[in-house]
């Protein structure tokens, strides 16, 4: 019978796989056939590919201390080694989540049409939500932690 954590773990594996994919592959080559085609544009060719490889950089450091936290919650290990783990993804979340606002903040000042603004604004959500129920889990490490 398959087991939760197993199917967790087996998508977080395709997950991660695709991150590198796009880490390593898709996005380089799309900025270079974007500063290709828009040669006005070129000089955001490597900014863009650092930004993007920083911010699938920290998703990746997530999803690695996701699996860490199912080890470690299947295992029965000590509370302090998840709290490490909790505290590693809420600041890769907060990473994402400043690059998105000020991502927003520069698309909102250049926006013709509310669809752009709109999406970031739902994706910025999502992280908020993230980051918030992480730093609910944290808090209730730290209960559990003061009360044995």
């Amino acid at each position: 019978m398959l087991k939760v954590e197993n199917l967790l773990k087996a998508s977080l594996s395709i997950f991660f796989a695709l991150l590198l994919m796009l880490q390593f592959l898709s996005f380089p080559g799309q900025f270079r056939y974007m500063a290709e085609n828009e040669p006005e544009n070129s000089y955001l060719r490597w900014p863009l590919t650092l930004l993007a490889f920083s911010v699938i950089a920290a998703i990746e450091i997530s999803i690695i201390c996701l699996w860490k936290l199912i080890n470690n919650l299947s295992a029965g290990r000590e509370l302090l080694n998840r709290k490490k783990y909790l505290t590693l993804i809420i600041f890769s979340f907060s990473y994402i989540w400043i690059i998105l606002a000020i991502v927003w903040m520069v698309v909102v000042w250049n926006a013709d049409d509310p669809g752009l603004p709109v999406v970031l604004t739902v994706i910025q959500c999502a992280f908020t939500v993230l980051i918030l129920i992480f730093l609910f889990f944290r808090k209730i490490i730290n209960k559990r932690n003061n009360l044995d």
